[in-house]
Formats: C-alpha cells, structure tokens, sequence
C-alpha cells in the first residue's frame, strides 16, 4: 500500500525533532573527540618544546574534554557508530544514479592555515619571548609549529618528527626498576 505525499510529510514533520536530536547528539561527541585529540596534539607540541603543559591552558582544557567524554562514556564502538552516522550524512556519498543535486563545492581550509603561518611568522620574528600562560589553545599550537620551521607544512612535519621521538625515548624508559638499577640498589643499601 503506497503511502500519499500528505501523510508522509507529516510523518516526517513528526519524527523530525527526533532525527535532529540524534544528530546534534552525535555532531557534539565528534566534536568533543576532535577537542580532545588537538588538546593532547599541543600538549605533546609543548612538551617537545620542553614547556609543561600545566602551566598553560591546555591542561584545564584537556581535563574539562576528558571529564566530559567520560560523561558519555565514550566507547570505541559509540565512536564507529557515530562515524558511520556522519558519514551518511555526507552528500557526497549520493550516487550519481539518483536525481542530481546541488553539492557545494568543498570548503577549503587555507585560511585556518594561513591563519597559524600568520602567527608563526609573528612568533618567529616580532614576539620572541611570550607569556605562555595567557595564549589560547589556538596560539600556542602556532607557537609550538614556530619553533620547528618557517612554513606551516615544514613545521608540521618536523613537529611530528620530534613528537615521534620525543614519544620513543618516553616508551624507552622501563617501568619497572630492575635488580641491577642504580637508583634501586641506593635504596636497598639505604633499608640495610
């Protein structure tokens, strides 16, 4: 039995506050995930640059995302079906098959980026000595990329380089003390 046009525009004016509470519940937990993965980019960024994270905004920061996504709780499996969700929501997943439609041509992302190679180059020659404490998240992540080269990109990368082995020495170290450790075997002659 077919459906008539009026009946199916009213059901969807009917469920519609439901779909759009979903979806602003799924766009607020990738937007909270996506806070939380640049959050710990700059704090790994302010460790290469041998600035504790603490004394910036980034540990509060990182703290109230953290507090708030184990709130949820965020689940690794709520996160495959939160993707799954938004990618659906793409129109660019349409297939040419159905009736054509208008799709926006892509957002570019250049001014975000000549935004931080702005403040890069500001860092690099006009600011060289800054209050760390006072900056946004936003700026002390150009001022960590400062450090490591003239361009966003070249920064980018050497950035990742240092982190990788900034994250190497870190795995290095053990965990546990073993027998033949220096600091354990003062302890064990100072207990004797």
């Amino acid at each position: 039995m077919a459906i008539r046009r009026a009946d199916r525009t009213r059901l969807a004016r009917l469920a519609g506050p439901r779909v759009w509470a979903e979806r602003h519940a799924v766009e607020d937990r990738a937007k909270l995930r996506n806070k939380l993965c640049f959050f710990r980019r700059v704090a790994l960024l302010l460790a290469v640059a041998e600035v504790e994270p603490e004394s910036t905004c980034i540990a509060r920061r990182l703290h109230e995302a953290e507090a708030a996504l184990a709130a949820i709780p965020d689940t690794p499996e709520l996160a495959k079906a939160d993707e799954a969700y938004l990618a659906c929501l793409d129109t660019r997943s349409i297939d040419d098959w159905q009736t054509p439609r208008y799709r926006p041509p892509p957002r570019v992302e250049e001014p975000i980026k000549s935004a931080i190679e702005r403040l890069m180059t500001r860092y690099r020659t006009d600011l060289t000595d800054i209050d760390l404490a006072t900056h946004s998240p936003f700026e002390l992540f150009a001022w960590c990329l400062s450090r490591h080269g003239a361009t966003y990109d070249e920064a980018a990368d050497k950035a990742r380089k240092a982190a990788e082995d900034l994250l190497l020495l870190i795995d290095e170290l053990p965990n546990d003390p073993t027998p033949d450790d220096p600091a354990r075997t003062d302890l064990i002659e100072e207990h004797q």
